[in-house]
């Protein structure tokens, strides 16, 4: 029994010893130096993907509505009888005064007098050429008031449900440059409003409304002053350009005019429904510094250049392969004349 612990004895003096030992080669062995680079080299898989980049800012979207036709009407607005962008041919009543209806008619002299038997003029021919396009007049548009004019305008006066007194008062007519035309009835001339001649009574609608980008002076030396632009509303995105810049003197500030991708509208077909005839429309517009190209991309980083300056980038073997940088963006690159799933090599860190 006295053997059996003397040997135990000597394995455990053994085993510490050797646990010794092992911790003290540990202890002392030099920590690793961090500063020693590793040299396995990284690599990177060249897949297919997109570079673009684009800024957003705001777009303002407007009418240039122009003042094409004076009231010569005195008394309360009763009623406009059109919708802002209606289009409207000669002898459409547009809004009424104390009840009684304004007509519009083509003609390039405003409505300044009351018209009657005997009377000559311009204005005279242009209220000719309004009953005749109504089918009430077959005679030369001669500019003078004759008594068959004036039996024409006491039908038209009838058809109107107004007094049929061969007179054409001042307020009757609102005269326009030309017809069929857009128009809004100037807010001047809401429902309420009293009136008493001289007013701007009618706007023509143009055809598209004005859209541009305003930018701080901060702001503009982020984009380019020519290319694309996305414009986003509800329905989708229209394709547009920037046209021109225009610098305000006062302010600094900068404009960005846009058309569409082919030179025209910006909205098309769409502009009556998305943009409001009066007041302003604001949308989100994306200027695109960097335009949207897919194709192999690799790291910027990867890509080395010879001494004739021509880019390549560098296989696991060492081989270098020439590329063709197509676009690049933060620091990725879409390149020509490399496969996809080509490994090639990245710069050690």
């Amino acid at each position: 029994m006295r053997l059996l612990r003397i040997a135990g004895l000597a394995l455990l003096l053994v085993a510490t010893g050797a646990a010794g030992y092992w911790a003290g080669r540990v202890a002392l062995e030099p920590p690793a130096n961090p500063l020693v680079e590793d040299s396995t080299p990284l690599t990177y898989v060249v897949e297919v993907g997109t570079v673009g980049r684009s800024f957003s800012f705001t777009a303002v979207a407007e009418w240039s509505l122009v003042p094409a036709g004076l009231n010569s009407a005195a008394g309360v607005v009763t009623s406009v009888e059109v919708a802002p962008g209606d289009v409207v041919g000669p002898g459409e009543a547009v809004y009424t005064v104390n009840l009684r209806p304004v007509v519009v008619a083509e003609g390039e002299v405003p409505m300044f007098r009351s018209l009657r038997l005997r009377d000559r003029g311009a204005d005279v021919a242009q209220l000719q050429r309004l009953l005749a396009y109504l089918g009430l007049y077959s005679g030369d548009a001669d500019g003078w008031y004759g008594t068959a004019t004036r039996t024409a305008v006491r039908v038209w006066q009838r058809a109107l449900g107004v007094e049929d007194t061969g007179v054409v008062e001042a307020g009757d007519l609102v005269f326009v440059p030309a017809l069929p035309a857009r128009i809004a009835v100037a807010e001047d001339l809401s429902v309420g409003a009293r009136v008493g001649g001289g007013e701007t009574a009618i706007l023509l609608v143009p055809d598209d409304p004005v859209f541009r980008i305003p930018l701080a002076v901060e702001q503009a030396a982020l984009v380019p002053l020519t290319g694309q632009v996305r414009v986003h509303y509800s329905g989708g995105v229209w394709d547009a350009l920037i046209d021109r810049a225009v610098e305000s003197p006062q302010t600094g500030q900068l404009d960005l005019f846009l058309v569409g991708a082919d030179g025209g509208s910006v909205c098309g077909d769409d502009c009556a429904r998305w943009v409001d005839l009066q007041g302003r429309t604001s949308f989100r517009a994306d200027v695109i510094v960097v335009p949207d190209t897919t194709g192999p991309v690799v790291p910027v980083a990867a890509i080395g250049t010879d001494p004739a300056n021509h880019p390549f980038v560098t296989r696991p073997d060492g081989t270098q392969v020439p590329v063709e940088i197509v676009e690049s963006a933060q620091g990725i690159a879409v390149v020509d004349g490399i496969e996809p799933g080509t490994v090639i090599l990245l710069p050690q860190r």
